[in-house]
């Protein structure tokens, strides 16, 4: 008959069995571990993902209302008071004029174009005359002038007087006031193309032209030295 196994015996088997099954168990933790596929962490939200997206600088598609009207590329500078004041101010600002007294003799002569001719004294030397021309936004010195050659009606004494003392915006005033008379005498009526002042004895100041001539009758007119009508004259073909 056998012996049933001592209890020393049991108890060793059963703490044998327990650490194998320890053993067992981290191993397969270790292994779980490294084939277990990594995931990542979650990313914080990105806030500019709710924003919508943004518009472009710039569109190709034609603003909405009415575009502008091109504006002709020739225009009577006669009216164009702004223009004359900056055509006027690049002549006293041109290098051998700037800071100076200038003195015009005789005459200045504006054109629709946008031309202005005058005569100046010359501030370093008061005995000379020189031509000045100015056309497509710039001045240019012209040739000498020879006051002698007008006299004795014109003379450099009696026919100058001060840059300072002939308005630019006169011009305007006596254009519009002779184109008004064309409108109302001619049919069709022809467009204002030159105006001048004179400067004649002790400096007065004489705008022309003053006379405009109609299809039945003309008129005459009477400007002061702001290029203001001062009166207006109808004259028929029997006068």
């Amino acid at each position: 008959m056998k012996q049933p196994p001592s209890t020393r015996r049991v108890f060793s088997l059963v703490l044998l069995v327990l650490a194998g099954a320890a053993v067992a168990g981290g191993a397969l933790g270790t292994i779980g571990e490294t084939l277990r596929p990594s995931v990542p962490p979650p990313r914080a939200a990105d806030p500019r993902a709710s924003q919508p997206p943004r518009e472009r600088a710039t569109s190709l598609a034609p603003a909405p209302g009415p575009q502008p009207t091109l504006v002709s590329d020739r225009s009577n500078r006669l009216f164009d008071a702004q223009y004359l004041q900056g055509a006027r101010q690049a002549l006293e600002q041109l290098p051998a004029l700037s800071g100076h007294r200038l003195t015009v003799f005789h005459s200045i002569h504006f054109h629709d174009d946008g031309r202005i001719n005058l005569d100046l004294v010359d501030p370093q030397q008061p005995d000379h005359v020189d031509s000045y021309h100015f056309e497509r936004g710039q001045w240019r010195k012209g040739n000498p002038v020879n006051p002698q050659q007008f006299a004795p009606t014109i003379s450099l004494q009696r026919s100058s007087t001060p840059l300072a003392n002939i308005d630019f915006d006169a011009v305007p005033r006596v254009a519009r006031a002779l184109q008004e008379q064309r409108n109302a005498l001619q049919h069709p009526a022809s467009e204002v193309g030159h105006v001048y002042v004179i400067v004649r004895k002790a400096g007065k100041l004489v705008w022309l032209p003053d006379e405009v001539a109609g299809d039945r009758e003309s008129a005459r007119l009477q400007f002061d030295a702001q290029g203001i009508a001062r009166s207006v004259k109808r004259v028929d073909g029997r006068n």
